[in-house]
């Protein structure tokens, strides 16, 4: 009996110890979110409000590209979190076009997810005026 409750003490205890570390490197949220379905969220730091028109998926075979309009407006200091309805066949990367009103006529595309076979994890793309900043932990 002292064996199964030292071998249950044990086990409960490198579960802990796992989990702790799991957080420490990745955070336990972002382990969860990175085996979801792909999902990106768009901060506007930027003093403009943008036009999220869509987001994609590109390949380097002659797959048909997968993409889903969005047409949301993101006001200046505002997040969205975006979750794409995209389907993928083999391996390609996740774009993300948006527009802004200092050239209207102008789209802007970025990289969200550089390579993906199972269109799971997220992105965070962080857009200011100069410059457009994006954390991916995609698979």
């Amino acid at each position: 009996m002292l064996g199964i409750l030292a071998a249950s003490t044990l086990v409960i205890t490198a579960g802990i110890m796992l989990v702790v570390q799991l957080d420490n490197k990745y955070g336990v949220l972002g382990l969860v979110a990175q085996l979801q379905s792909f999902q990106v969220r768009v901060d506007n730091q930027s003093d403009f409000e943008l036009s999220i028109l869509e987001t994609g998926v590109v390949t380097s075979a002659a797959a048909e590209a997968s993409v889903d309009e969005v047409g949301k407006i993101l006001k200046s200091g505002k997040t969205i979190k975006i979750k794409p309805r995209l389907t993928l066949s083999g391996e390609g990367g996740i774009y993300l076009k948006y527009s802004d009103p200092r050239e209207p006529d102008v789209s802007r595309t970025v990289g969200v997810c550089s390579y993906t076979e199972t269109l799971s994890g997220y992105s965070k793309v962080i857009i200011t005026n100069d410059k457009v900043t994006i954390e991916q932990n995609c698979s």
